[in-house]
């Protein structure tokens, strides 16, 4: 019997991670974008449902500007809470932004070694940086969602936006060097 009810317990929460909006959304876009038929109702010119696609680009055309208020949210709140000791935002801050783009180095010069990419300098050059760039945004909202470290996660925040400027800057460098 207690293993029916734990796996009614997991069944129930798999149901409720299904139903979630973020899950239920992308169950429908991959559903409309893999069946041409369903595409060709929303997306055009003539498509009957084109208002589906409006409102749609005009809810998108909203996240980025309020991406950005919640981002500099979190940064103000960085600079009030100063519970994390310095050692800890430090050692983030060298893993984020000289263990990575070292891994990332490697792993893309691996790749095009073995002929996983295409020779284009540029393209290996986008797919190093994506290893440089400072932590998402969805971090943050996770931990307001949550409610959990939303102070440390602040702090982190603040600094390694602030050193980003000059780690992208060197790192980027260092990619068109070994590129060029």
């Amino acid at each position: 019997m207690p293993f029916l009810e734990k796996l009614k317990g997991f069944l129930h929460r798999i149901v409720q991670e299904v139903k979630a909006p973020t899950t239920v959304g992308m169950i429908a876009g991959f559903i409309f974008g893999a069946t041409p038929r369903l595409i060709s109702l929303i997306v055009g010119a003539t498509a009957s449902l084109q208002v589906v696609q409006d409102s749609i680009k005009l809810l998108g055309d909203g996240t980025l500007p309020c991406i950005t208020l919640l981002l500099g949210g979190n940064l103000y709140q960085g600079l009030s809470a100063g519970r994390l000791k310095a050692s800890l935002v430090i050692g983030v801050t060298i893993v984020r932004y000289v263990i990575l783009p070292l891994i990332g180095l490697a792993v893309v010069k691996a790749a095009g070694d073995l002929g996983f990419l295409s020779p284009d300098p540029l393209y290996r050059c986008v797919l190093m940086i994506q290893f440089t760039v400072p932590p998402a945004v969805s971090i943050g909202t996770m931990t307001q969602l949550y409610d959990v470290g939303q102070d440390e996660c602040s702090v982190i925040f603040l600094w390694t936006y602030l050193i980003a400027a000059v780690a992208i800057t060197v790192w980027l460098t260092i990619f068109m060097w070994i590129l060029s």
